[in-house]
Parts: structure tokens; sequence; C-alpha cells
């Protein structure tokens, strides 16, 4: 590859080759070579499947975009395509691609959404916790103690004992997915049902009881599957990108 002039700074112009050098030694190249790969796998895939895309297709797509970011009516519109400096037309191109790679993630997919959803169900449940907070040991083995015996005093334990900012709220964290949750959260609250409690579980030297107060079964909604749908593109794409042999030519 020949060293050519390839960017402006000011008034000084930098070759590739100095580009390159720039990029390698910020520790950004491979995420540079990463995400040039990503688009040439997906490109030649695109191109391989040709898919077709109906006018009306497009207009909906187009549609939708302009109603998520707020661009419905044209003044807006045209504002936005200015901000990006976009014509329509390159615009439209771009809503072209946008369709195929929905079809192309839609295909690699297929049929493994439903089956992926039956065996990890439970990853995308979600979970309503209260917790009980203490810092001495001593202390977290009297709540321990008491919580053994009477399960229900959780919510004094936690006005009586408990350090965090939540014990305002009788301990209440929030609703968190499965998945997102710590591995000792997950692991202790599998297979478990509303009212149980697992702890002490130690974090960051601070005794942590838990409670689950409600379980929200996931159900295979359209946001769901296109979650799980592009889980499994991108699983699909870095087995594709694996052993791919990359040479600078710079």
């Amino acid at each position: 590859m020949n060293n050519f002039d390839f960017l402006r700074i000011g008034d000084d112009v930098l070759s590739i080759q100095e580009v390159m050098t720039y990029l390698k030694d910020s520790g950004n190249f491979g995420q540079l070579m990463s995400t040039v790969l990503r688009e040439y796998l997906v490109e030649r895939e695109l191109q391989s499947r040709d898919f077709q895309v109906s006018d009306s297709e497009i207009e909906q797509f187009i549609l939708d975009f302009r109603l998520q970011n707020n661009a419905v009516d044209r003044p807006a519109f045209e504002r936005w395509l200015s901000e990006q400096n976009l014509s329509y037309e390159s615009f439209r191109e771009k809503a072209i691609k946008g369709i195929k790679f929905q079809k192309l993630r839609e295909q690699v997919a297929g049929v493994e959404v439903d089956q992926f959803f039956e065996a990890n169900h439970s990853l995308f449940d979600r979970l309503a916790l209260s917790r009980i907070v203490v810092q001495e040991a001593d202390v977290a083995q009297k709540v321990s103690e008491t919580l053994q015996q009477e399960p229900g005093e959780f919510n004094y334990l936690v006005a009586e004992y408990s350090t965090s900012e939540d014990r305002h709220l009788d301990g209440r964290m929030g609703v968190f997915p499965r998945e997102e949750m710590p591995p000792q959260l997950q692991a202790g609250f599998n297979g478990k049902s509303p009212g149980s409690i697992i702890g002490p579980i130690v974090v960051e030297d601070l005794h942590c009881f838990f409670r689950l107060d409600q379980l929200i079964e996931a159900n295979l909604n359209d946001s769901l599957r296109r979650t799980i749908e592009d889980r499994l593109f991108e699983e699909w794409l870095r087995s594709k990108m694996q052993g791919i042999n990359l040479q600078m030519l710079v």
C-alpha cells in the first residue's frame, strides 16, 4: 500500500502510515481492526444473500426512524439530515442497508430464538429484591439467627440494623434482570420462590442478606425477541471472525 496522505490536522498532513502508528500506540488499533472486519463480513453476507427490499419497507423504515427521532415534520427531518451531512438519497441508501441488515439478523437467528429462550428463559426473568446490609460480623450473625427462626422479621431487621440508604424503603432495592445480577445472587435465588432469603453474602466487607419479593417471569415478546436475535447474531458473527487472517500492508 502506498503511504499516501490520509488526514489533515490544522496545517499538518498525516500519512496513512502515521495514522496507523498513532492508533497502535494508543491501544485502539485492535478495536479499529475488529470494527473493519465486522463491517466487511456483514457487507459480504448482504451481497451474497441478495435480500430484496420493497418501496413499502423503505417508507415504513423511514417513518419509524422519523418517529423515534422526533423528526416527523419536514423541517425537523431536513434539519436532522443537514446536521448529519446527509442528502435524502444517501439517507435512503442507509435505510435500505438497515433493512437488509435486519433481514440478515432475522435469517441468521431464525428458529434458534425460540430454542434459546426455552433453554435459557430464567435468565430473562426479573427479580424484585430487598436487602439488609450490616457492617459488623457479630451483628450479621444475630440477623442470620433471627431470620432462620423468624423470616417474617425481615422488615424489622432492616429498620433496626441495615446501614444502606434503602433502609428507609424497607430495604427495597428495585427490580433486576436475573442475567445482570452478580453470580452469587443468581445462584442463590435459582429455583427459589418469593419470600426466600439468602445470606449473609460479603460484599466489599459488608454483610448482606437478600429477600426475593417478586419473581417476574419473562415472556418472549417482540422486545425480548430482538434482544435474543442480537445476541445470536453477535455470536454468529464472532464465530465468522475467528481464524480470519488479517495482514496490514502499511
